[in-house]
């Protein structure tokens, strides 16, 4: 009768040693997943950042190339200004030049009308009143033509804008 009951209570204590071993198994398990998770965790977050990482580079070069086409604009536009200009120039230039060629006409005709007599003194500084004049018009001309370069130039330069002044700041910090 005693060696069943200590056979009973010796089955009994190996069951509890299995049932504990069979908790530790378990608990270890738990562990494992836990660390797997948090692995799994890690990956996804590298793989965000990786991919937040490539946006902002895509980005970057998304500004760096529309700052290089606006330069180019610019540059296009002021390269048009230029030959605006020299075209003004130049008109004004030969208008200047058939002004002069009538006045000399003119005087020629005068001439040719009075006695040879001696208005030729007269004639002389009349010329010279007349390309002082011309000298007058033209340097007001280009007066007013810096005026104007002057004054498109400060309408062409757009004011900030907010998202770039908030673009400089943030590269600064």
């Amino acid at each position: 009768h005693r060696d069943k009951k200590r056979d009973k209570e010796k089955v009994k204590e190996k069951e509890k040693a299995k049932e504990k071993e069979r908790e530790r198994d378990k608990e270890r398990n738990r562990e494992k997943d836990k660390e797997k998770d948090r692995e799994r965790d890690k990956e996804r977050n590298k793989d965000r950042e990786r991919a937040r990482e490539k946006d902002r580079d895509r980005d970057k070069d998304k500004d760096k190339d529309r700052d290089r086409d606006k330069d180019r604009e610019k540059e296009k536009d002021k390269d048009k200004e230029k030959d605006r200009e020299e075209v003004d120039q130049n008109k004004e230039k030969e208008d200047i030049e058939k002004e002069g060629e009538k006045d000399r006409e003119k005087i020629k005709d005068k001439e040719g009308d009075k006695d040879k007599g001696g208005d030729k003194e007269k004639d002389r500084d009349k010329e010279k009143e007349k390309d002082e004049d011309k000298e007058k018009k033209e340097r007001e001309r280009e007066k007013e033509r810096d005026d104007k370069k002057k004054k498109e130039k400060r309408s062409r330069t757009p004011p900030r804008s907010y998202s770039s002044s908030r673009r400089s700041r943030s590269s600064s910090r």
